[in-house]
Order: C-alpha cells, then structure tokens, then sequence
C-alpha cells in the first residue's frame, strides 16, 4: 500500500492520493482519467473523487496499480471496486485490471467464446480473478503478445489447464508454453488470426480476434500525450524499422473496429477507417 510519507507534493489535498514508487505506466489515467492526472514521469491525483461513480473508479484504479502506489488517507471500502473485475468493455471483451508490475503495468484482457475463453496477456494471479474467470466458464488458452507482458500466466496456465501460446522468439519469458509458434506467416487458432509483428521484441504477435477486435501488446496504441495513434519509439527494445513495417501489414485488416493495446489507451476505429489509421501512423513514424 501507498505511504504517505512518500506522497508526491503534486497531489491535490484529499482522501486519495500517489506516493513516489508510482513508475507513471498510466494505468491509473485509463480506469480513472478524471482523477488522476499526467506528470512528467508519474502520475499524480488532479482531482479528489466525489461522486460515487467517480470514487469507483478510483477504486479500480487503487487496486490494479502494479506498484501500489495508490493510497488514501482514510480507509476506504474496496470491496465493490474488487467485484467489478473483469470489466465487460464491449460484448464478450473485458479487461481484467489488477495490473502487475512485471509487466510495466500493462491491461490484460479476458474474451468470451463459446469455443472456449481467452486470456490476453495476464493480470496477478488474484484469487477475485479466478473466481471470476471460472463463473464465465475457464480459460481456453492464454495468448502471450510477447516476453514483456507474460506476468503470471503460467498460474492461470496451471490452475485452468489452459494452452500458453507465444512466439518462439519471445518464448524464453514462458519457456514450457504448450503451443510455441515459429515462422513469419499469419496463425489461424478458432477465431484469432495471430500476427507475427516483430519490433518492440523479436517475437512480438498481434491477434486479430473475429475479424474486428484487434489485441496489440505492445505494438500499436492510441498514444495519449501526442493525441495520435502509433507506437511508442522511446519504448522499442529491438528495432523501429521492424516496428514501422509490422504496422504497415496491418493495413489489409479493413473490418478492425476496436483496437486493445497493452500499454497506452485502447479505442474503437470508424468502420472502414482502419487502413487509414495505419497508413496515417506509419508515416508519422517514419519521421521520429
């Protein structure tokens, strides 16, 4: 839990506020924008929370900060807040928050299908989560977008006797995956179309999911300061040009319509519009 003796001066007076161990992953910006506002390296509260619906939120984001960075001064009741995961986005796609911090703080989503459920990239491994995750009917498979963001998959892995599914060439992160994928082509598993995007990491995969939802790790995000969608350049641990032409193949995906990234904000897309927004973004970053 968050220390006061380590809050951050930039807080405004109030229950709630964040201490120095924040890392600034922006979690707590994407469950409560309009409490927690955007330092130059850290996160920091803009505005107490008042309304019920405000204080929720806050709730959310209070517990899947991945460093517990978030505390309040008086004790405060999460046991609604704790219920509420994994949030229902849209139909059938919930993200599932309590981020963790060997992952850099990043989302993880759960998808419902009735061929079997899906968890993208992983959460802690909360015993809320699990409870949930076996009302909604288990895990199928746990698709892993690359090394970084792998967190405690091989818990889920184990306890729901799910399928791990990532690239060899991220594969050292979950070395006994039971299904590690090989080769640049294009992977067909029920309704996911999985993408060899190589750029942030070697092995970085993509998954298209039903033709419209688009599940991106790290790879392509809307980036909140520069109010545009792209990729993260000061955040690429292999190679930008990569980076740059895995983008650019997106662009045939015509039908995506929402697009889930690990890091940065999530965001529906126009329908039609999506081999606009990428050729739009791959110029962009062909200048930085």
């Amino acid at each position: 839990m968050a220390k006061l003796k380590l809050k951050l001066d930039d807080n405004v007076e109030g229950n709630y506020f964040v201490d120095s161990t924040c890392i600034d992953c922006s979690a707590c910006r994407r469950f409560a924008p309009s409490t927690f506002g955007d330092g130059e390296d850290f996160a920091f509260v803009k505005k107490q929370p008042v309304l019920e619906a405000e204080i929720h939120s806050a709730n959310q984001a209070l517990l899947s900060c991945p460093t517990a960075s978030i505390g309040t001064v008086e004790k405060v009741n999460l046991h609604s807040a704790k219920g509420s995961f994994p949030i229902e986005l849209i139909p059938g796609i919930y993200i599932n928050g309590f981020n963790k911090k060997d992952s850099y703080g990043a989302d993880s989503y759960f998808i419902e299908s009735d061929s079997g459920n899906w968890l993208v990239d992983s959460p802690r491994f909360i015993k809320n989560l699990v409870r949930k995750f076996e009302e909604l009917g288990g895990i199928k498979y746990v698709f892993l977008t690359h090394q970084d963001d792998v967190a405690d998959a091989h818990l889920y892995a184990n306890h729901f006797q799910a399928k791990r599914i990532i690239h060899r060439m991220d594969s050292s992160a979950q070395k006994d995956s039971e299904i590690i994928l090989q080769g640049e082509e294009n992977f067909l598993i029920e309704k996911a179309k999985i993408i060899f995007t190589p750029g942030h990491t070697e092995g970085h995969l993509v998954m298209l999911w039903d033709n419209k939802y688009l599940f991106t790790g790290d790879h392509f995000a809307w980036l909140r300061r520069l109010k545009r969608w792209g990729s993260f350049r000061d955040l690429c641990w292999d190679s930008w040009e990569k980076q740059i032409k895995s983008v650019e193949k997106l662009n045939r995906f015509e039908e995506v319509q929402w697009v889930f990234p690990g890091h940065g904000n999530r965001g529906e897309i126009e329908k039609g519009k999506f081999p606009d927004v990428i050729n739009d973004s791959v110029a962009w970053m062909k200048t930085v």
